[in-house]
């Protein structure tokens, strides 16, 4: 039933791409892309209304009534079938249904530390709710404000049947496979030689530059719920569509919603959603479809300033705009508020230092932390050091996509194509340069120090871009491999003659594209070993994840709706609080701490989320426990239990240190936990009592 429930999205989404393929003349490569970029920009402006669960209805219902309108004037369109099934579709068709079986029939679980705390918890928020987490009542003291664009499209495949994690991993590869279907673009049957190479790089991308040692664990590319995969596939599968919209000269408009989701899949995808604006707008205004740069100067310079338009308004729309009465909401609410310098600021102080001029303030202060994340990031970008890839360093990632151009605009056999590719790779360079402060600005002034310091997630920042950049250079090499037709004009007399010339990219670039492929995907079986891709990940992979949400579960089924649980889980590092968030939602798991500002510095901090509880003077002096200690007295954590509006305790994990520190605010003196004759404890006017349940082993 659930398999049903997600197909029947695939067939909505079909039956939109073909509306926009026989009805609007969008390429099939490039309309699934298109359609999805369409479907999120209505969900988000919807659900920043309030009425996300009828929109999405109103979404199914046009999409299957524009199928119903396909089918009856299916006469009307002859020759549909090699329209809609070229290359690009037929890749983008096949890999979607067979993910979504697959995935249906292996039933992958979210496990990671970012999908607990955030990325698969704000698509189950939205589905349970049928409306935004941003705006839901969590157990947190922050506001949630992630771009809603991934977790919306997780809620359009989720739409149906109960929620599960699969469909979130099933949604987001079929965004991952329009991206490829986009880079295949216009090539259409007879160019099969070069479509199936490029097919199988395009399926070792994800892989090729987010891993780069041998795994000894599950490579969970395609089975993630974060954002920086999509973000880099989106930024590149934008390029890659523009490039097959002018070859075939299709409707150039379907670019712009793709544009608008680039900028809708994380805080920092404004900036990729600008890049990729950039080189659209660019291509279109240097180059007209006529090859005279004054025909239609003024239209191409309004579809340059549309480009741009398209990341402005949705970043004005949801980071100013929406997430500001967020902030403001959450802080009124004696939350965490704004915890970061505003980005403006940010961005001028930054470039004053670089032109070494002084800055003031929290900027001077933070002068020697924004130096010093350039410097380390120089280092991990030249030296052994900073390997992110399977070919090594960020030098050597450049090197291979600066090939690729180059192999492009030697295969375009065009001056007119070499230049455009020209162009693009010089601009896409010049802006990963921009990329780049953009990080270190984050590491100087955004960041806390420790973050600064270790450049944490640094490979998952950067990867986004290169990702992007590659499969902009890909799309290039497509375009390249295309016959291009010039047309040439002479006087004869008081007339002109126009003359065309049908020209043929040479076979052996075509070569290169099976070597490329033949060469990632040995790459990647060096370092990947089959049964720990996607391919073939053992069951035991997620034992762990199951008997925890088993446990969740059983737990559950003692709790009113209403509840609210304190967690105990002692020893915990937040990856065990925040994984009973996720299994216990709708039921509220606090957050287990409070929230406190610094008088002198101003700077708000929470403590709690998980850690280890108990009186200050047995903090141990090392180890986890240490690192997580949140050191209460009897009376303060009472005070907290209560205060926070909690009516249960939870004691996933008990030591003697909560034992010793805690026992007399406990009915029963935590002998019922530690005998395992329940997991839970009533907040009552007597103290924290006993519940009777079932103990199933653990």
């Amino acid at each position: 039933m659930e398999l049903l429930c997600v197909l029947s999205a695939v067939l909505a989404l079909f039956c939109g791409c073909t509306v926009l393929t026989l009805k609007c003349r969008v390429p099939a490569s490039v309309a699934p892309l298109t359609m999805l970029s369409i479907l999120v920009a209505v969900l988000t402006l919807a659900a920043m209304a309030g009425v996300l669960y009828p929109a999405a209805w109103v979404l199914y219902a046009l999409c299957l009534a524009g199928g119903v309108w396909v089918l009856v004037t299916r006469r009307q369109h002859t020759g549909a079938a090699a329209v809609l099934f070229t290359p690009g579709s037929v890749l983008f068709w096949g890999a979607a249904l067979a993910l979504a079986v697959y995935f249906f029939v292996r039933q992958p679980m979210a496990a990671d530390f970012d999908e607990l705390s955030l990325w698969a918890t704000a698509v189950k928020i939205t589905k349970v709710n049928n409306d935004l987490y941003a705006t839901a009542e969590l157990g947190t003291p922050w506001a949630a404000t992630q771009n809603p664009g991934l977790p919306l499209l997780a809620y359009f495949f989720q739409f149906f049947g109960d929620y599960a994690d699969w469909k979130i991993y099933v949604a987001y590869d079929i965004l991952y496979f329009s991206a490829f279907a986009a880079v295949l673009g216009a090539l259409p049957r007879s160019r099969w030689q070069a479509a199936v190479p490029m097919a199988a790089v395009l399926w070792c991308v994800p892989f090729f530059f987010t891993n780069y040692n041998h795994t000894i664990y599950l490579t969970t590319t395609y089975m993630t719920s974060y954002g920086d995969v999509p973000a880099g596939l989106v930024f590149g599968g934008a390029v890659a569509a523009w490039l097959a919209l002018r070859q075939e000269s299709a409707p150039k408009w379907a670019v712009l919603p793709i544009l608008a989701l680039s900028t809708n899949l994380k805080a920092n995808t404004f900036v990729l959603a600008l890049v990729a604006a950039g080189l659209v707008a660019v291509d279109e205004w240097l180059f007209a479809d006529s090859g005279s740069f004054k025909d239609g100067l003024v239209r191409r310079t309004g579809f340059s300033v549309a480009c741009f338009a398209a990341p402005m308004v949705i970043y004005y729309l949801w980071n100013v705009r929406y997430v500001g009465w967020l902030v403001t909401r959450n802080a009124g609410d004696s939350g965490v508020g704004e915890t970061s310098a505003p980005l403006s600021a940010v961005v001028i102080n930054g470039i004053k230092i670089l032109l070494g001029q002084p800055v003031e303030g929290f900027y001077a202060e933070r002068e020697l932390q924004f130096r010093q994340a350039m410097a380390d990031m120089s280092h991990q970008f030249w030296t052994s050091d900073g390997k992110l890839s399977m070919v090594g360093q960020g030098r050597n990632v450049v090197a291979l996509i600066a090939v690729i151009f180059i192999v492009a605009v030697l295969a375009a056999v065009t001056k007119r194509l070499k230049a455009r590719i020209a162009v693009i790779g010089v601009l896409s360079g010049v802006c990963f340069l921009g990329y780049n402060l953009m990080l270190a600005l984050s590491y100087g002034f955004i960041f806390k120090g420790f973050q600064a310091e270790q450049l944490a997630d640094y490979n998952r920042y950067i990867y986004s871009y290169y990702i992007g950049w590659f499969v902009i250079a890909l799309a290039c090499l497509s375009a390249a491999l295309l016959p291009q037709i010039e047309v040439h004009a002479t006087a004869d007399g008081p007339t002109a003659v126009y003359t065309s010339t049908r020209r043929q990219p040479y076979p052996a670039f075509a070569l290169f594209v099976l070597v490329l492929a033949v060469g990632m995907l040995f790459r990647q079986n060096q370092l990947i070993l089959p049964q720990l891709s996607v391919l073939g990940f053992a069951d035991s992979e997620f034992t762990d994840r199951k008997a925890a949400r088993a446990e969740a579960e059983l737990v559950c089924s003692y709790l009113a709706p209403d509840d609210r649980v304190f967690y105990v889980g002692q020893g915990d590092n937040g990856e065990g609080w925040f994984s009973a968030v996720f299994d216990f939602y709708p039921i509220l798991v606090d957050y287990s701490g409070s929230v406190t500002t610094d008088p002198d510095t101003g700077e708000t901090r929470m403590i709690g989320g998980g850690g280890e509880l108990g009186l200050p003077e047995l903090q141990p002096a090392e180890g986890v426990k240490s690192t997580y200690y949140h050191g209460f007295t009897a009376e303060e954590l009472d005070g907290i239990v209560r205060g926070n509006g909690c009516t249960v305790l939870y004691i996933q994990t008990l030591d003697d240190i909560f034992v010793q520190s805690y026992a007399d605010l406990f009915t029963d003196k935590l002998a019922a936990a530690e005998n395992g004759e329940t997991l839970l404890y009533r907040v009552t006017d007597a103290g924290f009592a006993p519940m009777q349940m079932e103990v199933s082993a653990r």
